[in-house]
C-alpha cells in the first residue's frame, strides 16, 4: 500500500536549540566561577538551568542541577534589583517543576510569576508568561488560548524588545497550524515576517516556512514552493550563524512540497541535506523531524528495508521520548507495506493504547488513527476501520486540509473495495482521484518546472555575482601578495643590513671585551695581593694586640711581685690599683686578638669579663651582688679603653667603701639613650653608705674621681655622681661616627 505523508511539520520545533551538551554547560559554568559583576553571573547561571532542563531525557540529577541554578541567579536578580530577569527565574521555575512531575506546583509557580510581573508592570516577563500558559493549554481550547496569545502580544507591543512579538506571533502560527486554521497561520506568519523587516532584520525563513508549511496543508503547492524556495535562496544568500541553524528546517519544509508534488528525485535530495546539517549540529529534535520524513519517501521510492535499517539507527543513536506516536505509526506503516503485520503489531498495539488514553489530539490523534485503520485493512479486519474513519472525517470537518481529506478517501476506497462495496468505493476513489490529480495536474506541473527554473535561473544569476565577486577577490589577493611580497624583500635587505651592522658592532664589542677581560684579570691580581696584604697586616695586628696584652699581664705580676715586699698599706693598694686598671686594659687586647674584628669591643661581653675579675679579686667576707643590664653596643678601642678604665675605677670604689662589712648590689648599665644630645649612657650605682662629703667635679681631690673625669672629658661625655643612700656614677657620650 502507498504511504501518504502524514507527519504534520511542526514549524517551530526544528528552529529551537536542542541537545546541549554537557561541554556547553561545563563551559558555562566555568565562566561563572570567573564573572565578578552580579547581574552577569545571575544571567549565566539563568543560561546554564535552562541547558540542563532542555538536556534529552528528564534526569532527576539534571533537574536538581537546573532548580538549584535558577533559584541561585533568582536570588542575585533580586539582590541586583533585575525584577525582569527575576520573574524570568520564577517562569523557569515553573517549568522545571512541569518536568519533575509536579504540574500543581508548577501551575502555581507560573501563576506567582505572572501576579508578580504584573504587580511590578515587568511587561517583557509578562508577555513570555502569557506565552508559556498559552503554550500549556490543549488546542482544542482554541478560545482561551488564543486569548492569552493576545494578551502576550498586548504586553510585548509594551516592550523595547522588538524581537519579542514575531516570536509570538510566530508560536500562534505554530498552535492555528495545529488546530487546522491554516489560513490563520498562513496571516500570522506574514505578520511576523513585517515586523521583522521593520527591525532591519532580514532573516525571515523561519516565516516564510511556515508560510510555505500551511499552504503545502491547503494543496496550494505552487505557491507553497514559492516560499519554501525563497526562504532556502535566504538562508544561503545570508549566511549568518541564525541563518545557518535553520538550514535543515529550510531544506526539510523543501522536501516536504517536492514530496507532496512526487517530485521523489529533489525531496530525497532535500531531505538528505537537511538530515546531514542536523547531524552535524548534534540536534535531536531535528534529527528526528526529518529521518520520520525521511523515512518516508524511502518507503515511496520501494527502499522500505532501507527506511527501517534509518529508523532503527536513529532511535538507537539519539534515543529519545520524543515523536513515540510518530515512530509507532511509521514503523506501522512500514511493516504492513512488507505484509509483514507480526511485526507491525506491537507499534500498532501502541497506537491503539495512546488511542485510549484520550489525551491526545490534533495532528498526532489524527495520525494515529490513519495508522490503526492502515493496520486493521492490512490485518484484514476491515469492518474496525470504519469508526476510525469515522472519527478522521469528524475531524477534518474542523480543517481544511486537502493532503488529510485525500488520504481519508483513499482509506474509505480501500475499505469499500474489501468489503465488497463497490459504489461506495468508486464514489470515494472518485474523490480521491479528483483531489490527487489536482495535485499532479499536467498544468501544475509546468507551472512548477518553470518556478523551479526560475529559482536555478537566479541561483545562477546569484553564483555569477559570487564568482565575479570571488574574482575581485582574487585579483585583491594577488594584488596584496605582491605588496607583501615587495614588502617582504624590502624587509629582507634592510635586515641583511642590520645583520652586517650587527655583525660590525659585535666584532668591536669582542676586541673590547678582551681588552677588559685582560684588565679585569689585572685587577683580580691586584685584588689578591691586596688581600693577601691586608690579611698579613691583620695577622700583624692580632699578633701585637697577644704582645701588648701579655705585656701587661708581665707588668701585672710584677706588680703582683713587689706588693709580696710592701709593708705599707696604701702602697699595697695603690699597686692593687694599678694591676686592675691593667686588667681592664688586657681584657680589651685579649678580646681583640681572639676575634676577627680588630678595631671594635663587644661591650656586654667586656663589662661581664670585667666585673667576674674584680669580683674574684677582692676576696673577702662582704658579699657583694652586681646586677647588669647592657644593651647590644661595641665600641671602638679608642672609646672601649676609657669606659674601661672609668668601669675599673667605679666598681673598685663601690667593692672597697660602699658596703662597710655588709651585704651590698652593685647596678651597672650601658644603654642607647634618646632625645638628649648623647647616644650612650653608662650607669655605675650602688646600695651601700654613700659619700659622707658632697664631693663634685671641681672640689674632689681624689685621684679615682680626677680619673674618670679625665676619662669622661677625653670621651667628649658629661660625668655626673651624686650620693643619696648610695652613689650614683653616669656617664653620657656620643658614638664616633661609623661605629656600630
Amino acid at each position: 500500500m502507498r504511504i501518504y505523508l502524514i507527519l504534520s511539520f511542526f514549524i517551530l520545533s526544528i528552529f529551537n536549540t536542542f541537545g546541549q551538551d554537557n561541554t556547553t554547560i561545563h563551559r558555562l559554568l566555568d565562566s561563572i566561577s570567573h564573572e565578578k559583576d552580579p547581574g552577569q553571573k545571575a544571567r549565566m547561571l539563568y543560561d546554564a538551568a535552562k541547558c540542563y532542563l532542555e538536556k534529552p531525557g528528564e534526569s532527576k540529577k539534571d533537574l536538581d542541577s537546573a532548580l538549584w541554578l535558577n533559584r541561585t541567579s533568582q536570588k542575585l536578580h533580586l539582590s541586583a534589583n533585575l525584577k525582569t530577569e527575576a520573574a524570568l527565574n520564577m517562569l523557569l521555575d515553573a517549568r522545571i517543576q512541569e518536568e519533575m512531575g509536579k504540574p500543581d506546583l508548577a501551575k502555581s509557580q507560573k501563576k506567582a510569576s505572572l501576579l508578580f510581573a504584573n504587580t511590578h508592570q515587568l511587561a517583557k516577563a509578562s508577555a513570555m508568561i502569557y506565552l508559556s500558559m498559552a503554550n500549556d493549554i490543549k488546542d482544542v481550547d482554541f478560545h482561551q488560548k488564543t486569548s492569552l496569545f493576545q494578551q502576550a502580544l498586548e504586553q510585548a507591543k509594551k516592550t523595547s524588545d522588538k524581537s519579542l512579538e514575531p516570536k509570538i506571533l510566530m508560536e500562534q502560527s505554530s498552535f492555528l497550524s495545529n488546530y487546522g486554521d491554516y489560513k490563520g497561520a498562513i496571516e500570522t506568519a506574514h505578520r511576523a515576517a513585517v515586523l521583522k523587516k521593520q527591525t532591519g532584520d532580514k532573516n525571515i525563513s523561519q516565516e516564510l516556512v511556515s508560510v510555505a508549511g500551511n499552504l503545502r496543508m491547503l494543496l496550494r503547492l505552487k505557491e507553497a514552493l514559492k516560499y519554501a524556495l525563497e526562504a532556502r535562496r535566504v538562508v544561503e544568500n545570508e549566511n549568518t550563524t541564525t541563518t545557518k541553524d535553520d538550514l535543515a528546517a529550510v531544506y526539510n519544509i523543501v522536501g516536504l512540497i517536492y514530496y507532496d508534488l512526487k517530485s521523489n528525485k529533489e525531496a530525497l535530495e532535500n531531505y538528505q541535506k537537511a538530515f546531514e546539517i542536523a547531524k552535524s549540529k548534534g540536534d535531536r529534535y531535528g534529527i528526528h523531524t526529518i529521518t520520520l520524513n525521511l523515512a518516508t519517501i524511502l518507503s515511496r521510492l520501494n527502499r522500505v528495508s532501507d527506511a527501517l535499517d534509518l529508523l532503527n539507527n536513529v532511535t538507537k543513536d539519539y534515543a529519545s521520548d520524543i515523536y513515540t506516536i510518530r515512530y509507532a505509526y511509521l514503523y506501522t506503516m512500514l511493516y504492513t507495506r512488507n505484509k509483514d503485520t507480526k511485526k507491525a503489531y506491537p507499534y500498532y498495539q501502541e497506537l491503539l493504547r495512546y488511542y485510549k488514553a484520550g489525551n491526545i489530539t490534533g495532528q498526532e490523534r489524527h495520525i494515529m488513527m490513519v495508522g490503526i485503520a492502515s493496520y486493521l485493512f492490512a490485518d484484514g479486519q476491515i469492518k474496525q476501520m470504519y469508526p476510525y474513519l469515522a472519527e478522521i472525517e469528524r475531524s477534518l470537518t474542523k480543517e481544511s486540509s486537502l493532503l488529510r481529506l485525500s488520504e481519508l478517501r483513499k482509506l474509505y476506497y480501500l475499505a469499500d473495495s474489501a468489503r465488497g462495496d463497490f459504489k461506495s468505493a468508486f464514489a470515494n476513489f472518485a474523490a480521491f482521484k479528483s483531489i490527487s490529480d489536482s495535485i499532479n495536474s499536467v498544468e501544475r506541473a509546468k507551472e512548477l518546472t518553470a518556478l523551479q527554473l526560475d529559482y536555478d535561473t537566479e541561483k545562477k544569476d546569484h553564483d555569477i555575482v559570487l564568482l565575479k565577486q570571488k574574482g575581485q577577490l582574487q585579483k585583491s589577493l594577488l594584488e596584496r601578495e605582491a605588496i607583501i611580497r615587495n614588502v617582504f624583500i624590502g624587509s629582507f635587505v634592510v635586515l641583511l643590513i642590520f645583520a652586517g651592522f650587527l655583525y660590525i658592532q659585535n666584532a668591536i664589542k669582542k676586541r673590547s671585551n678582551a681588552k677588559l677581560t685582560l684588565k679585569q684579570e689585572e685587577i683580580n691580581t691586584q685584588n689578591e695581593k691586596l688581600k693577601q696584604l691586608i690579611a698579613e697586616k691583620e695577622w700583624l695586628l692580632k699578633e701585637i694586640h697577644h704582645r701588648v696584652k701579655n705585656n701587661m699581664q708581665i707588668i701585672i705580676s710584677l706588680l703582683n711581685t713587689q706588693s709580696a715586699y710592701l709593708e705599707n698599706e696604701d702602697a699595697i693598694n695603690a699597686i692593687q690599683n694599678s694591676q686592675n686598671r691593667m686588667h681592664a686594659m688586657s681584657l680589651i687586647h685579649q678580646k681583640l686578638y681572639q676575634t676577627d674584628n680588630l678595631s671594635r669591643i663587644d661591650m656586654k661581653w667586656y663589662i661581664q669579663e670585667l666585673t667576674e675579675y674584680l669580683k674574684d679579686s677582692f676576696q673577702s667576707e662582704k658579699s657583694v651582688k652586681f646586677e647588669i643590664q647592657v644593651d647590644p653596643i661595641t665600641l671602638d678601642v679608642a672609646q672601649a679603653v676609657p669606659v674601661g678604665l672609668i668601669l675599673n675605677e667605679a666598681i673598685n670604689n663601690a667593692i672597697k667603701h660602699a658596703f662597710a662589712q655588709r651585704e651590698g648590689t652593685v647596678f651597672i648599665s650601658f644603654r642607647r639613650i634618646r632625645a638628649t644630645p648623647y647616644d650612650l649612657l653608662l650607669s655605675i650605682a650602688d646600695n651601700g653608705i654613700g659619700i659622707q662629703k658632697d664631693l663634685s667635679s671641681s672640689d674632689s681631690d681624689s685621684f679615682g674621681m680626677n680619673l674618670m673625669q679625665g676619662l669622661t672629658s677625653q670621651l667628649d661625655g658629661e660625668f655626673k655622681l651624686t650620693s643619696d643612700q648610695g652613689v650614683f656614677i653616669s656617664i653620657q657620650f656620643s658614638q664616633k661616627e661609623g661605629e656600630i
